[in-house]
């Protein structure tokens, strides 16, 4: 399928590399323009590949229309003028993916009074006020759709799953919120753990045969394509993992296409998506 953003603006913050550059590419592919926003523009370290240049360098040679941005989202202003920037491109915002988090080390009884304090002004305070910024914009177009990732660690008492609870309480109070501007809400979340440069990284080394079997990116930036879709009466307000929300919203032959793509656990996790 193609073209099922034509027409459309994105903001993806994080977008550099991982989970953030695989959507930012998809929503390139379906016929959105993509901001992509994120602190990195050099790389440093060769395990950690990619920058908001790299991602844009990859929608460019796949047909589609990008525009670096440099935002920190622990900072107001820098999120402000990520707004102006896209604004004043493009004229308009249609979707926001608040994607951009970080997690540093320590449980609670251990982690570093700083690091709390700025796990929570990343993950919590910079998705709040990403979407502060573009409300506006959103507002007066009467139409916008906003997808907050989260994690399955919402699940886990740990400071980066108190984190991503509330984002996902945030999503839930949003989504009835703003029903009547026509914006739409929701949450995603990986169903497991997805290849990526900084999973990988994180890591401790593994002989071999340990190597888990992982669900490929494929599946996780379908589903932020089909939340990218929806409308407010359609599908709002909701936290899914990304095999629910294929479960949910995708046609049969996606879903056996997922089906075949992904470990039987995944596949067991669509089926039985409610």
């Amino acid at each position: 399928m193609v073209d099922r953003l034509k027409g459309k603006v994105a903001i993806v913050t994080g977008a550099s590399r991982g989970l953030g550059e695989y959507c930012a590419l998809g929503f390139a592919r379906e016929g959105a323009k993509v901001a992509v926003a994120a602190r990195t523009v050099e790389q440093k370290d060769p395990r950690l590949p990619g920058t908001i240049y790299h991602t844009c360098k990859l929608i460019e040679e796949a047909g589609g229309e990008a525009l670096p941005i440099i935002c920190n989202v622990a900072d107001e202003a820098s999120i402000a003028d990520m707004v102006r920037q896209v604004t004043g491109h493009w004229g308009r915002i249609d979707i926001l993916m608040n994607n951009a988090a970080i997690q540093p080390p320590g449980d609670n009884a251990t982690i570093t009074p700083k690091h709390w304090e700025l796990q929570f002004k990343v993950n919590v305070h910079g998705p709040f006020h990403c979407i502060r910024a573009v409300l506006p914009v959103m507002t007066e177009q009467k139409s916008g759709n906003i997808i907050n990732i989260s994690s399955v660690g919402s699940t886990h008492g740990t400071p980066y799953g108190g984190t991503k609870r509330a984002l996902e309480a945030m999503t839930e109070g949003l989504g009835v919120e703003l029903r009547e501007q026509n914006i739409v809400v929701n949450a995603l979340k990986p169903m497991s753990a997805i290849e990526t440069p900084g999973f990988l990284f994180a890591q401790l080394p593994r002989n071999e045969g340990e190597t888990p079997t992982l669900p490929p990116q494929d599946s996780y930036v379908e589903a932020a394509i089909l939340l990218a879709i929806q409308s407010v009466d359609s599908f709002t307000g909701r936290v899914h993992d990304d095999a629910e929300v294929i479960g949910l919203l995708a046609d049969e032959a996606t879903k056996d296409k997922f089906r075949e793509l992904n470990p039987d656990y995944w596949a067991a996790a669509m089926d039985n998506a409610k």
